[in-house]
């Protein structure tokens, strides 16, 4: 029944349309749904169902007469409201859905009417983009597109009739607004107190929390500083000996030096800064008879062989560096001395 008295309004004479289009109004959908051009279905823009009647201002014009308008008597109970449904536009319809029965859904012409602006009908959408009914050749053309932007435009009467409510809740409702303090009244303080500082502490407790984790993932396990320290006792060295220890997975001559050790490296201390890294003796070594060194070749990890080479120290066989008994480099591709341990005398015969 719907749907025919639908089509029976798009198809009538023109005289009968108002009484059947006035009877379609009262249901929330459009009145028809005529996606077809034809010379029965006129477009939307040229049969408006609403009141055509538009003033073209600018916003800080619309709301100078806001200010100024007559409104309407101001009401406290929204049974006073004027009903959604009785000559408003837009009709709620469901639940959180607007829907429009003010138009026709029909397709637009691709040269649609221009619009009379001096009877204050709207110009919007493809009646602005496809006339020439923003040309006004007294001004740059810039500013006479801005004056059709939407906010420009407001239906005759939006001064008076737009609503302006101060509240949704009526009288007598319960809405804890009278309970609340006002900002900066004195009794609001200890509140604000309390909560800045629970809120540090909170806040300092989880940064306390993270700093704690952090430090424990990063600090070393105790087999990793049980194998940085290494006590070693030097009373089975004998004079001479070159003895091994393994320090951080790595091999560490212990060497007694003897007296003719002594002085064939500090015989060589003149000639020290012509060496590839520069050393003297005392500089290597803290006591003059104990040499500590790092067993691992400098030039590609080998480890050398003791009393061997040129010089009688070190030689490594894999590419031929020779180190003295200083542990300096002497000859070879080697770019540095047998590096030097950490070390620390305890007593006289532990280090």
């Amino acid at each position: 029944m719907l749907s025919r008295l639908a089509n029976r309004a798009a198809h009538a004479p023109a005289a009968f349309r108002p009484a059947l289009t006035s009877q379609a109004r009262c249901f929330a959908h459009p009145i028809n749904v005529n996606m077809v051009d034809s010379d029965f279905n006129a477009p939307s823009s040229e049969k408006p169902l609403y009141l055509n009647e538009f003033i073209q201002k600018t916003s800080a014009e619309h709301q100078v007469d806001v200010k100024t308008a007559t409104r309407n008597p101001v009401v406290s109970d929204p049974k006073d409201l004027v009903r959604s449904h009785a000559g408003d536009p837009h009709n709620k319809y469901g639940v959180a859905e607007w829907r429009h029965i003010h138009y026709d859904i029909v397709r637009e012409p691709t040269f649609p009417r221009k619009p009379d602006l001096s009877k204050g009908e709207l110009a919007s959408g493809a009646q602005v983009t496809r006339t020439d009914v923003w040309h006004d050749p007294k001004e740059p053309a810039i500013t006479s597109v801005a004056k059709f932007s939407p906010e420009n435009f407001r239906p005759v009467g939006w001064a008076e009739n737009a609503p302006q409510p101060i509240t949704t809740v009526p009288e007598g409702t319960l809405d804890f607004r009278t309970n609340r303090l006002p900002i900066g009244h004195a009794d609001r303080r200890p509140w604000i107190y309390f909560l800045a500082a629970s809120t540090g502490f909170i806040m300092s407790s989880i940064v306390r929390i993270v700093a704690c984790k952090l430090v424990h993932t990063m600090w070393p396990a105790k087999d990793v500083w049980a194998a940085g320290v290494v006590e070693v006792d030097l009373r089975p060295v004998k004079e001479g000996q070159n003895f091994v220890v393994k320090w951080r997975s790595k091999p560490v001559f212990i060497r007694k030096r003897t007296p003719d050790m002594i002085e064939a490296s500090r015989k060589d201390d003149p000639i020290a800064p012509s060496m590839r890294d520069p050393a003297t003796d005392a500089e290597r070594c803290k006591k003059p008879e104990w040499l500590i060194v790092i067993g691992v070749c400098t030039h590609l990890g080998c480890i050398p062989q003791p009393d061997a080479g040129n010089y009688g120290g070190y030689f490594c066989p894999c590419h031929g560096s020779h180190y003295d008994h200083s542990g300096r480099l002497r000859l070879g591709p080697a770019p540095k001395n047998l590096e030097l341990p950490p070390y620390v005398f305890i007593d006289e015969f532990t280090v």
